[in-house]
């Protein structure tokens, strides 16, 4: 049962939009932003972003939230549960890193009910992570990723009145949403119902259902398929599965034998590269060839497939696939259906999901067609400990990172989208921005969604120049003219905070762009400024010592700095301990 649900379209629910000089919290409402951007720019201390909430205290909840770290360094944030009020309460906090640690806070002090643990299901840097606490009468249990990775016993406090985030040090995170629902108890389900009555009683949750254009043809999806920027390989994929199937269909309608296709599909590929897209594409393709009756897509993941008792998973699978009739079933991450220990906890149903959908595909043959993604190597290590999953798959679309040049394309859409012009300095800029983050990539890089966010902190970064330049700058100003207002500049585009020291040469042999003079553009513009390290990290070498003659750095830098970086292993959090 819902108590409290936030999506962050816009503030009817009053969240703090500033609060002092040591953090900035700004809700985005516009066409593009739909979530709560926590801006924290102290590289010490913390800060409490509190909700008071109408709670049960004698009723074990839920509560549930997606927050993506989008920059900073390496604090704990996460999500405050159980609380009295923000001076008494528990929290579960995440790091880049790959951390977690649940706290509890009395009378304004903190207290670590668990040292920094690692785990291999947080979403790594600039990762979307969704927490999950369910606070039961005896014991919490805690799953990130949808995935349980940690049962303690606390016990459900009394006097439970808000929820909240906690952030340390210097970090820019986006809160995406916050659900708060009472939990049932399997106590309270009713006496003598068998496990198909109970599951019968539970909604099904986690899904996200999207309806086709209505009266189009093949063409008009084609033209859509080919105005996607890059993917290549994928649009010749998907012509030569269109001309397979225009074939099947001439062969049916002559009465000739056809032969039986499966048009069930793996998405391989790091995020941000179009997957979903590509999967509400394919299935207004079957829909205008005539293999699906609706072409519609239910997205779900594992919280829409695994339920959390014994009996409710394969009729909640069951409700989903019939959503999906006529249309497609698109699971994103699907290899986080297979449980990490195995099934040998005993704990995780995901195993049963996976049979109960295998079950369900034979029932409903050519009725609907099943869409999973994720990334490339989870998704082969899920599929070859699943060889029931692996043979009804026999077409697979692998997605690559886009390039510097698709992904300045890419940003280049959302600032037309947006009503925004560029200058040719900040094209170069932007290029030289995505480039760098391009060669610095890793299994973790957002692609089209990290271009997405460097357009938004542009929009940021052109603000604070404007208002900087006009200090009278009121609400009715007409100072600033429409043309100001709506171009960014190369001073707009947001530094890359790289990891790799380049010379000014070497990104102008990479780029192959004209720099400005050394007496107009300094050195400092194209080495990475790296943010004020915490008392427990080592400081970095200056580096102003880096100057040497460009040939010895170039003979240091592409080849060793990097695969070093890769030995190194995570860093603990270095949270501030102080209440």
């Amino acid at each position: 049962m819902p108590i409290f649900e936030e999506n962050f379209i816009d503030n009817r629910n009053e969240w703090p939009v500033q609060d002092n000089e040591r953090k900035k919290l700004s809700l985005g409402t516009n066409h593009y932003i739909d979530y709560y951007i926590v801006n924290r720019h102290d590289e010490v201390g913390h800060s409490i972003i509190w909700k008071g909430l109408n709670i049960d205290p004698v009723s074990p909840i839920q509560v549930t939230t997606t927050i993506r770290r989008r920059s900073g360094g390496n604090h704990g944030y996460g999500v405050i549960w159980q609380g009295k009020d923000k001076e008494n309460c528990h929290a579960l906090e995440i790091s880049g890193s790959g951390h977690f640690k649940v706290k509890q806070r009395v009378n304004g002090s903190w207290k670590a009910l668990t040292s920094w643990m690692e785990t291999p299901f947080i979403k790594r840097e600039t990762g979307t992570n969704t927490l999950t606490i369910t606070q039961k009468e005896k014991e919490v249990v805690i799953e990130i990723n949808h995935i349980e990775v940690h049962r303690a016993k606390i016990a459900l406090e009394k006097e439970t009145a808000g929820v909240g985030f906690t952030v340390y040090g210097k970090l820019q995170l986006e809160i995406q949403k916050l659900l708060v629902t009472y939990y049932n108890r399997p106590d309270e389900i009713e006496a003598g119902a068998s496990g198909d009555d109970q599951a019968e009683k539970s909604e099904v949750t986690g899904i996200n259902t999207i309806e086709p254009p209505e009266e189009e043809s093949l063409q008009d999806v084609m033209d859509e398929l080919n105005e996607l920027i890059g993917m290549d390989n994928i649009k010749e994929e998907i012509n030569t599965l269109i001309n397979v199937l225009k074939v099947q269909k001439i062969r049916s309608d002559r009465g000739m034998k056809t032969t039986d296709l499966s048009l069930h599909m793996v998405l391989a590929g790091p995020p941000g590269t179009g997957k979903t897209t590509v999967a509400r594409l394919i299935g207004r393709i079957y829909h205008a060839l005539g293999f699906l009756d609706k072409g519609h897509v239910v997205e779900t993941d594992r919280a829409g497939l695994v339920a959390q008792y014994v009996g409710q998973t394969a009729p909640k699978v069951a409700e989903v696939v019939d959503e999906a009739i006529g249309g497609i079933l698109f699971i994103d991450e699907a290899y986080s259906l297979m449980p990490s220990d195995g099934g040998a906890g005993g704990r995780d149903f995901g195993q049963e999901a996976i049979e109960a959908l295998l079950k369900r595909m034979e029932d409903k043959r050519g009725e609907f067609a099943l869409i999973i993604a994720g990334y490339s190597d989870e998704m082969h290590r899920f599929l070859d400990a699943n060889s029931g999953v692996r043979s009804r798959f026999n077409r697979y679309l692998y997605f690559e990172h886009y390039n510097p040049e698709e992904l300045t394309g890419i940003y280049e859409l959302f600032a037309n989208k947006g009503g925004f012009d560029l200058t040719d300095g900040a094209r170069n800029a932007i290029m030289l921005h995505m480039t760098k983050a391009y060669n610095e990539r890793n299994n973790a890089f957002g692609n089209g969604r990290y271009a997405r966010n460097l357009f938004e902190d542009t929009i940021e970064k052109q603000a604070n120049r404007i208002v900087g330049e006009d200090k009278d700058l009121d609400n009715e100003s007409d100072s600033i003219s429409d043309e100001a207002l709506k171009t960014f500049t190369k001073d707009d585009i947001p530094e890359f905070k790289s990891q790799i020291e380049l010379t000014p040469e070497e990104v102008a042999e990479l780029l192959k762009l004209e720099l400005e003079p050394p007496e107009n553009k300094p050195e400092t513009e194209l080495v990475s400024i790296e943010e004020k390290p915490t008392e427990k990290t080592p400081p970095k070498k200056n580096p102003v010592k880096k100057a040497k003659p460009a040939a010895k750095t170039a003979a240091k830098t592409t080849t060793k700095k990097k695969p070093a970086a890769k030995k190194k292993p995570a860093e603990k959090p270095a949270d501030d301990k102080k209440g």
